[in-house]
């Protein structure tokens, strides 16, 4: 049975979809690996940023880490999502992915996508600062506005709207995925940090950059598994 027979004929569980974003990620390791390849410069470059900053108070190193901080969390993560959802999407429906299409596309919609993924990441970190249980309702409940707003052309409210109806009913099946991802995620950073903390030890900034990247290659199947969810759920509700 193909992957989207499988979202299409049933609800899946946690692990069947991981499964399933492990089983896309390996038939098509050269288009996700190219992916992370554009992708991890900028991660490498916040880690050694946010590992100077502890021994470096000069005011411009301070200013540049803060503007970087900014641009990555508010332009790469929500076009590392977007992208990695039309990638995903394409894999599923078994479509020519053109790489140019892919970037017209995004860059078409750049600043309705930034826009949406501030309000989203400013609300969400204010009711989680004031609120933390009401902040994670929240997230989980609209999680899915860039995938809405990409993969479905939902704007603006309308996006927030179309993620709470995904998630309506399956509240806890999207929190738990989110959970698992970051426990993966960030348990893999863990493990190879003190794995080779003991092989590179005189270079900790070495050691967290390569233990970041690694635990992003192997956790990418799992975060296709958050898409696939996307895509398992709006299959259900139609």
């Amino acid at each position: 049975m193909s992957t989207l027979s499988e979202l299409q004929s049933k609800k899946l569980g946690l692990f069947e979809l991981i499964s399933l974003g492990f089983d896309i990620y390996l038939k098509k390791n050269r288009l996700f690996l190219g992916f992370l390849l554009i992708y991890l410069p900028f991660v490498i470059i916040l880690i050694g940023f946010s590992e100077s900053i502890s021994y470096n108070f000069n005011s411009l190193f301070l200013s540049l880490s803060f503007l970087f901080y900014i641009f990555y969390i508010f332009v790469i993560v929500p076009i590392y999502v977007v992208t990695l959802s039309l990638l995903t999407e394409s894999c599923v429906f078994q479509e020519n992915i053109q790489p140019k299409a892919i970037v017209r596309r995004i860059l078409s919609r750049i600043l309705p996508l930034i826009g949406l993924w501030v309000r989203f990441s400013l609300t969400s970190s204010l009711l989680f600062l004031l609120l933390i249980v009401p902040g994670i309702i929240y997230s989980v409940n609209n999680g899915f506005c860039l995938q809405a707003f990409i993969l479905r052309d939902q704007r603006g409210k309308a996006a927030f709207q179309y993620s709470r109806t995904l998630v309506k009913g399956n509240w806890w099946k999207t929190f738990f995925l989110s959970l698992l991802s970051y426990i993966i995620v960030f348990g893999l950073q863990g493990i190879f940090n003190k794995i080779l903390s003991t092989v590179i030890a005189n270079y900790p900034i070495v050691v967290v950059v390569i233990s970041n990247v690694l635990a992003q290659v192997i956790g990418l199947g799992v975060t296709i598994g958050g898409v696939l969810l996307f895509l398992n759920l709006e299959f259900q509700k139609q």
